[in-house]
């Protein structure tokens, strides 16, 4: 057995498609297949089938495909901690955030720490939070962001940023006069869900349920840009991490609404890594980055409101 199997192996499970995963290790297809049929006889079963145009783990593939991404991630982790011993400042990080912070915190964040740390690759994957909990814990990533809202036993959390969770409506709705409503009587009105993820509608529909009431939930929708824009254009009203809608609210197309029924909602944005798991140099600079990126933030936030 190899480790270039094992890589073969986990992108063709991640991909589906021997084509797809030859273009990512940068082999020919024939290569792949060739990879795949040497590991299943080392093996001595078969780890993948068709379905259709999908290939699909075997009940083997899908037992195995979990040790071979702890053994990548540990040869992974083994070369980066004889990098951190060489005194270079490379290495490579993958990083798992969750959408909102992907979209509206991290371009800045990395663009800089790019111009300052060249040696060091960051690659970022978007998920939800149960994805990347399991990206984490299983070390395919060496570090999370998630909300607050989800639970992070297992995991060292460090706490990066307060994100309040506010209603948000059209600039020309009747509450945006005052900035102010009732979560009762905003739950009358059609309601815009955004549900990309299943966390994140189970925290927002929990609001409704603290203070036993139904909402209208006319729409629900995959994509956060989206469900602002129609927002926007007075289809319905929305509840999102304010970070998501600062841009639209300083601009005049959005307005945000204070709760006069309930307290305010807020999540802190979290970073997570595996308890117990080591560091490497390279990571530790971009731990220490992106705290120093966050509490500049809240300083410059704290400004605002004074």
């Amino acid at each position: 057995m190899e480790l270039q199997q094992l890589r073969v192996f986990v992108k063709v499970v991640e991909t589906g498609s021997f084509t797809r995963a030859a273009e990512l290790v940068e082999l020919t297809q024939p290569a792949i297949s060739h990879q795949i049929k040497k590991l299943e006889t080392d093996l001595g079963q078969p780890l993948l089938h068709r379905e259709g145009k999908q290939i699909r783990p075997t009940d083997a593939g899908e037992v195995f495909i979990d040790y071979a991404r702890r053994i990548l991630s540990l040869v992974e982790e083994s070369e980066a901690i004889l990098v951190e011993m060489a005194g270079g400042e490379t290495g490579r990080l993958t990083l798992a955030a969750i959408g909102t912070t992907t979209a509206y915190l991290l371009p800045e964040i990395l663009f800089h720490f790019r111009k300052e740390h060249p040696g060091i690759q960051i690659i970022l994957r978007t998920m939800g939070a149960e994805e990347i909990e399991a990206m984490v814990d299983s070390g395919e990533a060496g570090l999370g962001i998630v909300g607050s809202h989800i639970s992070t036993a297992g995991f060292m959390a460090i706490p990066l940023l307060s994100d309040p969770v506010i209603p948000v409506v059209e600039p020309g709705h009747p509450y945006a006069a005052t900035g102010k409503a009732r979560l009762a009587d905003l739950a009358r009105e059609p309601l815009i869900l955004f549900g990309g993820w299943k966390n994140w509608t189970e925290y927002v529909l929990s609001m409704f349920q603290a203070i036993r009431v139904v909402p209208r939930v006319d729409l629900q929708v995959d994509s956060i840009e989206a469900v602002k824009r129609m927002v926007s254009l007075g289809l319905g009203f929305t509840i999102i991490p304010a970070i998501a809608a600062e841009a639209e609210i300083a601009a005049g197309k959005l307005a945000g609404i204070t709760l006069t029924d309930t307290h305010s909602m807020e999540r802190q944005i979290v970073l997570i890594y595996k308890k117990g798991r080591h560091l490497p140099a390279a990571t530790r600079t971009f731990v220490d980055a992106l705290q120093a990126a966050c509490t500049a933030r809240r300083m410059e936030e704290a400004r605002r409101k004074e």
